[in-house]
């Protein structure tokens, strides 16, 4: 079974997987990884529940990929210049 994260920002992030290597997701890109390097990930965990990343697992060709978490829109900031 292997996961599909997804990065909703717009700036570069990188995880750390269960077995210490290291992938870097682009702006808006999505990885494949294997579920093994997710699970009970603190890094994961932390980056999905700020709304950074969302994560899917995917159980085959056969069936729709279930969603783990509720994907949360990041906060956009706007700054406005004052004159």
């Amino acid at each position: 079974m292997a996961s599909r994260i997804h990065n909703v920002t717009r700036r570069l992030v990188s995880i750390r997987g269960n077995s210490g290597d290291t992938w870097h997701v682009p702006p808006g890109g999505s990885l494949d990884l294997p579920a093994a390097e997710t699970a009970d990930n603190d890094k994961v965990s932390k980056l999905v529940a700020n709304g950074i990343l969302s994560v899917q697992a995917e159980q085959g060709a056969e069936s729709a990929s279930a969603e783990l978490t509720e994907q949360a829109s990041p906060a956009k900031h706007r700054i406005r210049r004052q004159n």
